[in-house]
């Protein structure tokens, strides 16, 4: 699996270098970057920096990516492609897309680190 990110979304995140990445889809990461109890109805993915070697082991899933690694729960594979892209609309919404198809339109981005730079 591959997920490219567009040059507007790296801009972005461009103090993101020192932390570590989780593509959530189903709000499992709580306020603090641990896992939380409940559930989401629907998919709604975050892009979300937590701190350096905190990711919780149910992210066992490595999406290569030129942003970095970005971890992703094994049980939400059905929902990603191949290869996709993480890119900026033009009204400034991230968008997931596969070559097919647009997986979610309005992908939140969520600093959640403790110690941000």
């Amino acid at each position: 699996m591959k997920l490219t990110v567009d040059e507007a979304v790296l801009n972005r995140l461009n103090d993101w270098e020192k932390a570590d990445i989780v593509l959530d889809y189903d709000q499992t990461l709580g306020e603090n970057g641990r896992p939380v109890d409940g559930c989401a109805i629907g998919t709604r993915f975050r892009l979300v920096a937590i701190d350096q070697n905190s990711v919780p082991d149910i992210f066992a899933v490595i999406i290569d990516s030129n942003l970095g690694p970005i971890y992703f729960k094994k049980d939400g594979e059905m929902f990603l492609t191949k290869d996709m892209t993480l890119t900026q609309a033009a009204d400034f919404r991230i968008q997931l897309k596969d070559a097919g198809a647009l997986i979610d339109s309005n992908v939140q981005i969520v600093d959640l680190r403790t110690s941000k730079p």
